[in-house]
C-alpha cells in the first residue's frame, strides 16, 4: 500500500469553505495519477498537488483529511 498525501485547492468560490487549500492522505494500493483522478471525478475542477508518495504497511484503504 501507499501512502499519499495531496495538498488540495478549490478554485475561488467553489466550495463554501472560503475556498482555502486542505490536505488529504490516501492510504491506497492505486497510482497517484488514478487517485487524482478519480478524487477530483465529481468535484469539478481541483488543484491536486502531491506532497508525499511513501510506503506503509497499513492494510486498509482509507482517505482522510488532514
Amino acid at each position: 500500500m501507499r501512502k499519499l498525501i495531496y495538498k488540495i485547492t478549490p478554485p475561488c468560490g467553489t466550495m463554501g469553505r472560503g475556498d482555502a487549500p486542505y490536505n488529504v492522505e490516501f492510504v491506497t494500493d492505486r497510482t497517484p495519477e488514478w487517485t487524482e483522478k478519480e478524487y477530483s471525478r465529481n468535484r469539478g475542477p481541483l488543484t491536486m498537488e502531491l506532497i508525499s508518495n511513501e510506503a506503509t504497511k497499513e492494510t486498509e484503504a482509507v482517505s482522510r483529511e488532514i
